[in-house]
């Protein structure tokens, strides 16, 4: 029996070791192109320690390429915003300009913005500065038109301005995003094991840091819908918070939907 308890436990354990696991190790500098911008990450049978190569204007270990096939692997499994992020490490300077990349910090709470290829991302994360690839990003798509690879703001997204004289409106200059509808970025529709977990970042002096692991597991389930409640049940709810309101109890939960979306082209 201890012989069998024994493998039991080794069994175990290696399953526990033997989870997939995407490791993560991030620094960019948006202040200032200091040379000094990376992206390393490791899963199972690759280990990629990237930058950008000014000679071939490419990243070193093609991780374009290489993490888009981790983020592919049976479906969009992390958010499409989370890759478009990690790769400015690997591009040329010029690309954060281009994109609009933007940081703003409130305390440990940072907010990421940029629009790469006609797609809008909003990044934020939690008060302890932590990403969450279930709820941190959100994206918005179809912002622009592609003709022959160059990419063109449509006009109902541009600000209107009214001439004082004859009362006509002109498009502006810059993208009014009051006309900009956002949308969770998380896990494909149908993707059945994904990257989850928690990523820690940081902003100092300019530089941007995304470091931790994220495990392979099985998708969350979409929460079901809740059924109406009849107006006899309502009343009823009424009345018993109406009877126990010096005692009552108060709890609440968070629920995480799955929408799906495309892989970054």
């Amino acid at each position: 029996m201890k012989h069998l308890a024994c493998l039991a436990l080794l069994l175990c354990a290696g399953a526990a070791f033997g989870a997939e696991r995407l490791k993560i190790d991030f620094r960019y500098n948006t202040a200032a192109d200091d040379g000094g911008n990376f992206l390393r990450w490791r899963t199972s049978g690759v280990q990629a320690d990237d930058r950008f190569d000014a000679v071939t204007g490419a990243s070193v270990a093609q991780s374009t390429k290489g993490l888009r096939a981790v983020q592919a692997d049976g479906g969009k499994t992390f958010p499409k915003g989370l890759y478009a992020l990690l790769l400015f490490a690997v591009s040329p300077a010029a690309q954060a300009q281009t994109d609009g990349l933007t940081v703003t910090q409130d305390g440990a709470r940072l907010s990421v913005a940029f629009m790469h290829r006609g797609v809008a991302y909003r990044i934020c994360t939690d008060e302890q500065g932590r990403l969450d690839p279930r709820s941190s990003f959100s994206l918005a798509e179809g912002l622009a038109d592609n003709t022959a690879g160059v990419f063109t703001i449509k006009p109902e997204f541009l600000y209107d301005t009214a001439d004082e004289t004859t009362g006509e409106s002109a498009r502006a200059t810059g993208i009014d995003w009051e006309k900009v509808t956002f949308v969770p970025d998380s896990y494909g529709e149908g993707t059945e094991r994904v990257w989850d977990g928690a990523l820690s970042t940081t902003f100092v002096d300019g530089v941007l840091t995304i470091r931790g692991t994220l495990k392979r597991t099985a998708a969350p389930k979409t929460p079901a819908p809740q059924e109406e409640a009849s107006e006899d049940s309502d009343e009823a709810e009424e009345s018993a918070e109406t009877d126990t309101e010096d005692n009552a109890t108060f709890t609440s939960e968070t629920e995480r939907g799955i929408i799906d979306g495309e892989i970054v082209p």
